[in-house]
Protein backbone atom coordinates (compact mmCIF):
# COMPACT_ATOMS: atom_id res chain seq x y z
CA UNK A 1 0.00 0.00 0.00
CA UNK A 2 0.81 3.54 -0.59
CA UNK A 3 1.17 6.43 2.08
CA UNK A 4 -1.80 8.26 2.38
CA UNK A 5 -1.68 12.41 3.18
CA UNK A 6 -3.75 13.97 5.61
CA UNK A 7 -7.56 15.28 5.42
CA UNK A 8 -7.26 19.18 4.79
CA UNK A 9 -8.72 20.97 7.85
CA UNK A 10 -11.51 22.67 8.02
CA UNK A 11 -10.07 26.44 8.29
CA UNK A 12 -6.71 25.57 6.29
CA UNK A 13 -7.38 28.87 4.39
CA UNK A 14 -7.41 30.69 7.34
CA UNK A 15 -4.54 28.82 9.05
CA UNK A 16 -2.31 29.71 6.00
CA UNK A 17 -3.43 33.57 6.04
CA UNK A 18 -1.62 33.44 9.70
CA UNK A 19 1.31 31.63 8.35
CA UNK A 20 1.95 33.81 5.49
CA UNK A 21 1.26 36.74 8.08
CA UNK A 22 4.64 35.52 10.54
CA UNK A 23 6.79 36.32 7.96
CA UNK A 24 9.22 33.70 8.11
CA UNK A 25 8.58 31.64 4.88
CA UNK A 26 11.95 31.60 2.78
CA UNK A 27 13.77 33.35 5.45
CA UNK A 28 17.36 31.73 6.73
CA UNK A 29 17.29 33.39 10.44
CA UNK A 30 17.71 29.62 11.56
CA UNK A 31 19.87 30.74 15.12
CA UNK A 32 16.70 32.64 16.02
CA UNK A 33 14.91 29.01 16.38
CA UNK A 34 17.58 26.75 16.86
CA UNK A 35 17.69 26.81 20.47
CA UNK A 36 14.31 25.07 20.16
CA UNK A 37 14.98 21.96 18.63
CA UNK A 38 18.19 22.02 20.98
CA UNK A 39 15.74 21.79 24.30
CA UNK A 40 13.89 19.54 22.06
CA UNK A 41 16.59 16.92 21.76
CA UNK A 42 17.41 17.32 25.30
CA UNK A 43 14.23 16.69 26.83
CA UNK A 44 13.63 13.76 25.19
CA UNK A 45 16.89 12.40 24.55
CA UNK A 46 15.49 12.03 20.73
CA UNK A 47 18.70 12.48 18.17
CA UNK A 48 16.60 14.87 15.96
CA UNK A 49 14.59 17.79 15.95
CA UNK A 50 13.10 20.16 13.73
CA UNK A 51 10.52 23.09 13.99
CA UNK A 52 8.67 24.77 10.95
CA UNK A 53 5.47 26.29 9.66
CA UNK A 54 3.39 24.97 6.86
CA UNK A 55 1.90 26.39 4.20
CA UNK A 56 -1.29 25.21 1.81
CA UNK A 57 1.58 23.41 -0.74
CA UNK A 58 5.07 22.92 1.61
CA UNK A 59 6.79 22.63 4.96
CA UNK A 60 9.36 25.06 5.30
CA UNK A 61 11.88 24.33 8.00
CA UNK A 62 13.15 26.89 10.61
CA UNK A 63 15.63 25.38 12.13
CA UNK A 64 16.53 21.43 12.46
CA UNK A 65 18.95 19.31 14.54
CA UNK A 66 20.46 15.43 13.46
CA UNK A 67 19.21 16.33 9.73
CA UNK A 68 22.16 15.55 7.29
CA UNK A 69 23.31 18.97 5.65
CA UNK A 70 22.04 18.13 2.36
CA UNK A 71 18.38 17.62 3.30
CA UNK A 72 16.06 20.79 1.85
CA UNK A 73 14.88 23.32 4.59
CA UNK A 74 11.39 22.41 2.47
CA UNK A 75 9.28 19.58 0.99
CA UNK A 76 5.50 19.11 -0.23
CA UNK A 77 3.08 19.31 2.69
CA UNK A 78 1.58 15.78 1.41
CA UNK A 79 4.74 14.11 1.84
CA UNK A 80 5.44 15.34 5.25
CA UNK A 81 4.90 13.56 8.61
CA UNK A 82 3.68 17.07 10.56
CA UNK A 83 0.70 17.90 7.68
CA UNK A 84 -1.51 14.75 10.35
CA UNK A 85 -0.59 17.44 13.37
CA UNK A 86 -2.42 20.23 11.81
CA UNK A 87 -5.50 18.63 12.41
CA UNK A 88 -5.23 19.52 16.16
CA UNK A 89 -3.78 21.27 19.01
CA UNK A 90 -2.85 18.49 21.43
CA UNK A 91 0.43 17.10 20.77
CA UNK A 92 0.81 14.51 17.91
CA UNK A 93 2.37 11.36 19.74
CA UNK A 94 3.26 8.05 17.83
CA UNK A 95 5.20 5.46 19.70
CA UNK A 96 5.97 2.95 16.91
CA UNK A 97 4.86 4.17 13.76
CA UNK A 98 5.45 0.99 12.01
CA UNK A 99 2.21 -0.11 13.64
CA UNK A 100 0.19 3.40 12.72
CA UNK A 101 -1.67 3.07 9.69
CA UNK A 102 -1.07 6.85 8.88
CA UNK A 103 2.51 6.27 8.91
CA UNK A 104 3.37 2.72 8.14
CA UNK A 105 4.05 3.02 4.64
CA UNK A 106 5.71 6.59 4.91
CA UNK A 107 9.48 6.79 2.94
CA UNK A 108 10.55 8.18 6.59
CA UNK A 109 9.31 4.75 8.19
CA UNK A 110 9.95 2.12 5.06
CA UNK A 111 13.38 3.53 3.82
CA UNK A 112 14.89 4.86 6.78
CA UNK A 113 13.59 3.32 10.08
CA UNK A 114 12.16 6.17 12.07
CA UNK A 115 9.37 4.27 14.32
CA UNK A 116 8.99 7.29 17.24
CA UNK A 117 7.61 10.85 16.51
CA UNK A 118 5.99 13.51 18.74
CA UNK A 119 5.45 16.74 17.21
CA UNK A 120 4.05 19.41 19.12
CA UNK A 121 1.78 22.25 17.35
CA UNK A 122 2.73 25.81 17.34
CA UNK A 123 -0.58 27.44 17.74
CA UNK A 124 -1.45 30.88 17.55
CA UNK A 125 -3.39 32.93 20.21
CA UNK A 126 -6.22 32.80 18.27
CA UNK A 127 -6.28 28.87 17.59
CA UNK A 128 -4.48 28.82 14.33
CA UNK A 129 -1.51 25.92 14.01
CA UNK A 130 1.62 27.55 12.40
CA UNK A 131 3.28 24.67 12.19
CA UNK A 132 5.00 22.12 14.96
CA UNK A 133 8.12 21.55 16.48
CA UNK A 134 8.83 17.87 16.63
CA UNK A 135 11.25 15.08 17.74
CA UNK A 136 11.90 11.24 15.76
CA UNK A 137 14.07 8.82 16.88
CA UNK A 138 14.76 5.42 14.92
CA UNK A 139 13.45 3.27 17.72
CA UNK A 140 10.56 2.74 19.64
CA UNK A 141 9.96 5.44 22.20
CA UNK A 142 7.41 6.90 25.40
CA UNK A 143 8.13 10.11 26.71
CA UNK A 144 6.95 10.75 29.98
CA UNK A 145 3.74 13.51 31.00
CA UNK A 146 5.74 15.42 32.15
CA UNK A 147 8.08 15.57 29.09
CA UNK A 148 4.99 16.42 27.23
CA UNK A 149 4.23 19.09 28.82
CA UNK A 150 7.49 20.64 28.42
CA UNK A 151 7.59 19.82 25.08
CA UNK A 152 3.55 21.47 25.16
CA UNK A 153 5.30 24.62 26.81
CA UNK A 154 8.17 25.17 24.42
CA UNK A 155 5.79 25.00 21.24
CA UNK A 156 3.96 27.61 23.04
CA UNK A 157 7.08 30.12 23.60
CA UNK A 158 8.11 29.51 19.70
CA UNK A 159 4.32 30.59 18.83
CA UNK A 160 4.42 33.94 21.12
CA UNK A 161 7.91 34.77 19.69
CA UNK A 162 6.72 34.18 16.08
CA UNK A 163 3.49 36.52 17.25
CA UNK A 164 5.55 39.27 18.41
CA UNK A 165 7.78 39.09 15.56
CA UNK A 166 4.61 39.87 13.20
CA UNK A 167 3.59 42.78 15.71
CA UNK A 168 7.32 44.46 15.60
CA UNK A 169 7.43 44.04 11.75
CA UNK A 170 4.19 45.86 11.72
CA UNK A 171 5.00 48.11 14.17
CA UNK A 172 8.11 49.38 11.75
CA UNK A 173 6.34 49.14 8.98
CA UNK A 174 3.65 51.70 10.45
CA UNK A 175 6.32 54.29 11.69
CA UNK A 176 8.27 53.27 8.05
CA UNK A 177 5.31 54.54 6.27
CA UNK A 178 4.84 57.97 8.64
CA UNK A 179 8.72 58.85 7.73
CA UNK A 180 8.05 58.65 4.68
CA UNK A 181 4.68 60.68 4.82
CA UNK A 182 7.21 63.30 6.62
CA UNK A 183 10.04 63.28 3.99
CA UNK A 184 7.60 64.16 1.66
CA UNK A 185 6.45 67.32 3.14
CA UNK A 186 9.90 68.74 2.64
CA UNK A 187 11.39 66.71 -0.44
CA UNK A 188 8.28 66.39 -2.54
CA UNK A 189 10.07 64.35 -5.31
CA UNK A 190 12.43 62.17 -2.91
CA UNK A 191 12.77 58.78 -4.16
CA UNK A 192 13.15 55.68 -2.22
CA UNK A 193 16.89 55.13 -2.55
CA UNK A 194 17.53 59.16 -1.61
CA UNK A 195 14.66 58.28 1.87
CA UNK A 196 16.94 55.50 2.90
CA UNK A 197 20.21 57.36 2.70
CA UNK A 198 18.61 59.88 4.59
CA UNK A 199 17.65 57.80 7.42
CA UNK A 200 21.15 56.31 7.69
CA UNK A 201 22.45 59.59 8.06
CA UNK A 202 20.01 60.16 10.20
CA UNK A 203 21.17 57.06 13.02
CA UNK A 204 24.73 57.31 12.19
CA UNK A 205 25.25 54.35 9.71
CA UNK A 206 27.92 54.22 7.29
CA UNK A 207 27.19 56.12 4.14
CA UNK A 208 29.12 56.25 0.94
CA UNK A 209 30.72 59.30 -0.36
CA UNK A 210 28.28 59.39 -3.47
CA UNK A 211 25.75 59.04 -0.59
CA UNK A 212 26.86 62.04 1.06
CA UNK A 213 27.26 64.21 -1.77
CA UNK A 214 22.99 63.50 -2.07
CA UNK A 215 23.03 64.65 1.79
CA UNK A 216 24.96 67.75 1.01
CA UNK A 217 22.75 68.20 -2.72
CA UNK A 218 19.30 67.41 -0.61
CA UNK A 219 20.56 70.28 2.32
CA UNK A 220 20.90 67.68 4.98
CA UNK A 221 24.32 67.88 5.80
CA UNK A 222 27.09 70.42 5.77
CA UNK A 223 30.59 70.03 5.92
CA UNK A 224 32.34 71.97 8.40
CA UNK A 225 36.11 71.72 7.96
CA UNK A 226 36.83 67.86 7.93
CA UNK A 227 33.36 67.47 9.23
CA UNK A 228 30.47 65.93 7.71
CA UNK A 229 27.37 67.16 9.71
CA UNK A 230 23.65 67.42 9.53
CA UNK A 231 22.79 70.74 8.59
CA UNK A 232 20.46 73.33 10.45
CA UNK A 233 17.69 72.41 7.99
CA UNK A 234 18.58 68.67 8.48
CA UNK A 235 17.92 69.48 12.43
CA UNK A 236 14.53 70.76 11.05
CA UNK A 237 13.38 67.82 9.37
CA UNK A 238 15.24 65.09 11.96
CA UNK A 239 12.83 66.77 14.82
CA UNK A 240 9.98 66.87 12.29
CA UNK A 241 10.44 63.18 11.94
CA UNK A 242 10.00 63.09 15.74
CA UNK A 243 12.55 59.59 15.53
CA UNK A 244 12.26 57.67 19.44
CA UNK A 245 15.04 55.23 20.85
CA UNK A 246 12.64 52.71 19.63
CA UNK A 247 12.04 53.17 16.16
CA UNK A 248 15.58 54.13 15.69
CA UNK A 249 16.96 50.95 17.32
CA UNK A 250 14.47 49.15 14.72
CA UNK A 251 15.31 51.56 11.43
CA UNK A 252 18.93 50.52 12.56
CA UNK A 253 18.64 46.86 12.26
CA UNK A 254 16.57 46.82 8.83
CA UNK A 255 19.64 49.98 7.56
CA UNK A 256 21.58 46.58 7.23
CA UNK A 257 18.97 45.52 4.36
CA UNK A 258 18.32 48.18 1.97
CA UNK A 259 15.45 46.08 -0.05
CA UNK A 260 13.62 45.73 3.28
CA UNK A 261 13.64 48.93 4.51
CA UNK A 262 12.73 50.15 1.04
CA UNK A 263 9.81 47.77 0.49
CA UNK A 264 8.55 48.96 3.84
CA UNK A 265 8.93 52.61 3.04
CA UNK A 266 7.39 51.70 -0.34
CA UNK A 267 4.23 51.01 1.25
CA UNK A 268 2.98 54.61 1.00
Amino acid sequence: MNFKPANIPDNDQKRVKAVLRTGVLDTSSTELYEIYCFLAKEITGCPVSWTGVIDSERQFMLARDGFPDDVPMEMPRNQTLCQFALEKTKPLLINDMTKDKRFMFHPAVKDFGVKFYAAFPIVTSDGYILGTLCVSDNRVRRISAHKINLLTELAAKLAYQLEVQVNQRKSTAESSIEIMSKLKLNFSEISLEDAVVILKFFINDVISSEEKQKMLDLGVAIKNKNNFEVSKFGRKVLDELNLNIGTLKRIKNLSNNDDELMNLLGQI
